[in-house]
Order: C-alpha cells, then structure tokens, then sequence
C-alpha cells in the first residue's frame, strides 16, 4: 500500500525572524513620526482653544482704544487658573509688547516649558496677530503650525 509522505506545514525560523526584523525596523521610523504628529496636533489644539484670549484682547483694544496689559485688564481669568489638558498657563503681558497673549504648553514628550505667543500689532486702527514660539523657552518650530512659523 502506497502511503503519500506528508509535507511539513508553517514557516521555518529564519522566514519569521525576517518579518521581525522588518516589523522592527518599520517600528523604529513609525514611531518617532507618530510621537511629532501627536506632539503638533496638540498645539494646535491649544491654539484653537486660546483664540478665546484673542478675541478678549482685541475687543478690550476696539473698546478702549488700547491694548491691555494683564490678564484681570483683559477680563481673562489669572494666568495659572487655565484648565485644559495641553496649557498650563496663559499670560497677557508686556513681552515684547503689550497685550502679548503668551501661552504655556504642557505637553510631556516636548519636555518642560514650551512657550508660544501671540503678539498683537495695530495698524490703521486695526489689531493684527502674530503667532510664533518665545524667545526664552520656545516651543520648537517644526512643532507649532505653519500660520506661526514666521
């Protein structure tokens, strides 16, 4: 009686340390980017979530004729006193001109401090804004949006 020898079934050891490597390797590029576009998703939603301070400054300037100096001029809550999950702080001040919005990013894969502002300039009895990252302390460029990159 003729019995058909039987041929193994599977993938041998180094057909799966090849697709381990490749996983690997696919995972070392992938992460890093993911890390970047986790990073700049998360500024910009804390710009979103900021235009609120915008507006305040601005409508303070087209009712008083001049840009606020602090947060409680402003009628904005105390700089500290910002609950959202990405700032930390939100701050209008006289650097590097009054009634600069700067902002305090709180995200942990860019380490401690990240700081960004917006700088109000008036031209023609109008407040224009210029978003870009601080000069002590900034949140790094290729992190924040292409509208505050200069």
């Amino acid at each position: 009686m003729y019995r058909p020898v039987k041929q193994q079934v599977g993938y041998t050891f180094i057909e799966l340390m090849a697709v381990v490597a490749i996983v690997s390797i696919l995972a070392v590029i992938a992460v890093p980017v993911y890390a970047g576009y986790a990073a700049r998703s998360k500024v910009s939603e804390g710009l979103a979530f900021i235009s609120e301070a915008k507006t305040t400054v601005t409508e303070y300037y087209y009712s008083n004729r001049v840009i606020p100096e602090d947060n409680a001029q402003a009628g904005l809550p105390n700089p500290d006193d910002y609950n959202h999950m990405h700032i930390s702080r939100l701050e209008v001040g006289n650097v590097p001109v009054p009634g600069s919005i700067t902002v305090t990013f709180a995200i942990p894969m860019l380490g401690s401090e990240n700081l960004l502002q917006l700088v109000p300039t008036v031209q023609n009895g109008e407040i224009l804004w210029a978003c870009r990252p601080a000069d002590t302390n900034g949140i790094p460029t290729s992190m924040v949006p292409s509208s505050c990159r200069g």
